[in-house]
């Protein structure tokens, strides 16, 4: 990441039980964002996909991750939730975070699709099991300047608490939980931009970013969406200015084409554009370090370790300019 911002942390409960609902227009990365940016502990629902290698199992579980399962891994496979579930009860019980992506899927629109209800049953399941029990629930927002550009920003905004209590009738609930999706729902909106209209999607957006939209401010993007058919049609694109720090980032690439060859490799494998990021983000925190120290061994064995740790000082400090000072493709 470029830069990460966060606002509104305020509005989270120091105690209590707690539940984020973020949007998810990215992989892995989103997950970890919420988690990472405030004090609570969390536990993260995500694809029950990530968890088939069972050395991988074993680390996304010492991460507090659980499996979710969907129709689409198999009829087979949606009892399994039924424990999941009861994990979750316990961890509102014992009045930690826990992290649901209630859209149910991600993707790479600037809106919120409808929220599936998954985050409602395991609230009603949690109070019917601690009636006494007060859940509030913390919408998110979070933001990219570039979904699939590197290195971009991010902000992440946390919205004011909502009394989940307040909407669950645990004697007589309705099952379809239409008022409480709606009040999140709403909440979500105003943390994002959202873009309603489907069928012109393209145009509005087009549109929006001819106008120089933000996508980092909410309150600015979705009041500048309000306002779409008083802006002109298009502008005169804006020049990138001009990189001053190229010749130090075209080093930074000499020095890292190994991990940037084997990146490129497999960036041409990835199926799903959206896990981009998180197979970009796995490599930057593994393949990255291995193969600076490995160079770093390489000139310590010929030279001392006195270059060896100029080399690494070097690469560190130019991987860091790189990722400050690239432009954002729009």
């Amino acid at each position: 990441m470029k830069k990460i911002t966060v606002y509104g942390k305020e509005n989270i409960p120091k105690k209590g039980a707690v539940l984020f609902i973020p949007n998810h227009q990215n992989g892995l990365v989103d997950a970890i964002l919420v988690p990472t940016t405030n004090a609570r502990n969390t536990h993260f629902l995500t694809r029950a996909a990530v968890f088939k290698n069972e050395k991988i199992a074993t680390i996304f579980d010492s991460l507090n991750m659980l499996p979710v399962y969907r129709v689409r891994d198999g009829l087979n496979t949606i009892q399994k939730n039924l424990a999941i579930f009861e994990k979750c009860f316990e961890i509102l019980k014992q009045k930690k975070g826990l992290e649901i992506f209630a859209e149910g899927e991600h993707h790479i629109e600037r809106r919120i699709i409808p929220l599936k209800k998954g985050f409602a049953r395991i609230i009603l399941g949690t109070l019917q099991k601690y009636p006494d029990l007060e859940i509030q629930i913390i919408p998110v927002g979070i933001n990219f300047d570039a979904h699939l550009a590197y290195p971009c920003s991010t902000t992440i905004y946390y919205g004011e608490p909502i009394k989940a209590n307040d909407y669950i009738n645990v004697k007589n609930p309705d099952l379809k939980f239409s008022e409480l999706i709606s009040v999140v729902s709403n909440a979500m909106k105003k943390l994002t931009l959202h873009v309603d209209a489907i069928e012109n999607y393209d145009a509005i957006i087009s549109k929006l970013e001819a106008n120089g939209i933000d996508y980092l401010n909410p309150s600015t993007a979705n009041d500048l969406l309000k306002n779409i058919d008083k802006l002109p049609e298009s502008t005169t694109k804006k020049q990138q200015p001009t990189n001053w720090f190229y010749p130090l980032q075209l080093v930074a690439k000499i020095n890292s084409i190994v991990p940037l060859l084997i990146w490129k490799k497999l960036q041409a494998g990835i199926t799903d554009i959206l896990f981009t990021n998180t197979i970009r983000f796995a490599l930057i925190t593994t393949l990255f370090p291995f193969i600076y120290l490995l160079q770093s061994a390489v000139i310590y064995y010929f030279f001392t370790i006195n270059y060896a740790l100029i080399y690494i000082v070097f690469s560190v400090a130019l991987g860091i300019i790189s990722t400050k000072t690239t432009p954002i493709p729009q």
